[in-house]
């Protein structure tokens, strides 16, 4: 329902005027733009990293319409020169606009005790746009004594309905479902999917993390400190994790999965109250649409599913926003589809297909005994017995728990803030989580993961290396490890040097799988390697796509799998 007035017109990348035509407020914007800067900016279209190349940087794009987003970098000589800004384009409203919402949205909260029910916001979105349809009505075929009633008027006698144009219907429609069921004044930066991580500390103008252009700073800031403070009560409490002055600090995620820190009260917060969003894609990223990123190779991926297929514990591990939870998400596919698995996390990140899906949060309290914490939650899920148990995130003592789940035969998948497996190592067996060295053996590989530069100039995730855990040696009372992959950033390059020398792949998985000479465990992930290019080469990287081709193997096996693999080409391209 937030579309503009007629379904989204077909308008190819550099018909600016086209757009303008479709869409009434960026035509606005457009003309007060080249009012003002004497330029005209050009429609680029859906963005791709190729627009970092367009000079001069002045180019909008398409996000979700009526959504769109002006980029701008101002010569160096002007005003703001030398930074690039970020401008939301979206429906605006009038005066008179303003005063019609008003009364619709009186009307609306009146309404609300007897409207239908609804369990999601696409069905909530569908009764709001009804309601508006049924108390507005279009000038032309309305009577022309008809104009804005009072609002018992309205309820009381269906001739009184609010007068409007069908321009003016669609932007109320707009601003009432993005204030009460979306995201408010933030609605465009939530829609930019090229958005990573956005920034706002008190009434100063919003920056973001952008995918292609790098630090941004956009035309959104909040001009009132109790605006402020209102927005980000109603937030936290929409989220279930209220803030006040009393905890001025929370986490949480908001309704598309983004994680969402807000820092309340001025006595914390010196510039006035703050939060930071950062954004996960709508989509669930495939393993084959990293591997075509190049986050990592076919052969990585391989070595990582017949891992996973035989029940080794892992930990993706890195530093913050290297890509650690959309890594996570992305090989859960290649656990068996048909086990039962748990998940068990702070804030909602971790997207699991299976049938048999637990999924646990934790739950804050001020009542101590009414608060669920990770640990409570790792124990319930050691009792229900499930194939795999994974933690969004290991933080504290909970990363003691993980170990012993492993060594009761539970395996784990977990991400962690390290950079390398001796950092690993040290933060787990130091405070406050104090794993014993002993005990890590339990694990059996690690993946690092961090952010670095693009060769076109913007930011990339690869994957750094994979270690295995071969054993604790009492003797140095040390972890033994030995490294599989590493990645040469000259290159851009990941290179496998595990071969005739893994731990896991011999020693534990070949039997598992049945190879009576235990190399042969090597022909089998290469295998899965050329199956998985196979998959980028033809373009399957839609995470339903890779989840239910994955599926066919577990179901059918391996040659219903690679044929399948054409098949579903055909199929798509139908």
């Amino acid at each position: 329902m937030m579309m503009a007035p007629e379904a989204t017109p077909d308008i190819q990348p550099g018909d600016i005027e086209g757009l303008m035509r479709a869409y009434p407020h960026v035509r606005d914007w457009v003309n007060d733009f080249e009012a003002k800067y004497g330029s005209r900016p050009i429609f680029y279209g859906p963005l791709d990293r190729g627009a970092k190349k367009v000079k001069p940087m002045n180019l909008i794009y398409e996000t979700k319409p009526p959504v769109f987003v002006h980029i701008y970098q101002p010569p160096i000589e002007e005003e703001g020169g030398g930074h690039t800004l970020w401008f939301g384009l979206e429906p605006q409203l009038s005066e008179e606009d303003e005063l019609i919402r008003r009364q619709l949205v009186e009307i609306l909260l009146q309404e609300a005790p007897t409207s239908p029910t609804f369990t999601t916001d696409n069905e909530f979105e569908n009764i709001l746009s009804g309601m508006i349809d049924r108390y507005t009505v279009l000038h032309e075929d309305a009577p022309a004594v008809n104009r804005q009633g009072r609002i018992w008027e309205i309820l009381g006698m269906s001739d009184m309905r609010i007068r409007v144009n069908a321009a003016q219907r669609e932007r109320l429609r707009y601003i009432i479902s993005r204030d009460l069921i979306r995201n408010g004044p933030l609605e465009t930066l939530l829609s930019d999917e090229m958005l990573e991580d956005i920034h706002s500390i008190g009434l100063k103008h919003i920056n973001m993390d952008h995918k292609v252009f790098g630090m941004v700073t956009s035309n959104i800031r909040f001009r009132e400190r109790e605006l402020l403070g209102r927005w980000l009560r109603s937030m936290s409490e929409r989220i279930g994790r209220p803030v006040s002055d009393n905890k001025p600090i929370i986490d949480g995620s908001l309704l598309d999965g983004s994680r969402i820190n807000i820092i309340y009260s001025d006595d914390v917060s010196m510039l006035g109250p703050s939060f930071t969003i950062r954004k996960f894609a709508e989509e669930t990223i495939s393993i084959t649409q990293l591997v075509v990123w190049g986050t990592m190779s076919a052969q990585v991926a391989a070595y990582i599913w017949i891992c996973l297929e035989y029940g080794m514990s892992v930990l993706v591990s890195g530093e913050t926003a290297s890509g650690k939870t959309t890594t996570l998400n992305a090989i859960l596919p290649f656990i068996d589809h048909n086990v039962k698995i748990y998940s068990a996390e702070d804030t909602a990140e971790v997207k699991v297909r299976h049938k048999i899906w637990q999924r646990l949060v934790t739950r804050d309290s001020k009542n101590e005994d009414a608060r669920v914490e990770m640990f409570d939650l790792l124990k319930a899920a050691l009792r229900s017995r499930p194939r795999y148990i994974i933690i969004g995130e290991i933080r504290g003592v909970e990363g003691a728990t993980a170990f012993q789940a492993m060594q009761t035969g539970h395996p784990v998948i977990a991400t962690f803030h390290a950079s390398s497996i001796v950092k690993m190592i040290q933060r787990f067996t130091g405070d406050p989580i104090n794993v014993p060295m002993r005990f890590f053996d339990n694990l059996n590989f690690a993946i690092f993961q961090e952010v670095v530069e693009d060769p076109a100039g913007g930011i990339a995730r690869r994957i750094t290396g994979i270690d295995e855990v071969i054993g604790y040696n009492k003797h140095s009372d040390g972890v033994l490890t030995r490294g599989m992959f590493e990645w040469d950033p000259v290159k851009d390059k990941h290179y496998f040097r595990g071969m005739y020398q893994s731990h896991l792949l011999e020693n534990k998985i070949a039997a598992l799988a049945g190879f009576s000479n235990k190399r042969e465990i090597y022909d089998e992930m290469m295998k899965r390697s050329e199956a998985l290019q196979r998959m980028c080469d033809r373009g399957l990287t839609h995470y339903d796509d890779v989840f239910d081709l994955i599926g066919v193997y577990y179901m059918r096996g391996w040659d219903a799998f690679s044929d399948n693999i054409d098949t579903w080409v055909a199929i798509n391209q139908e």
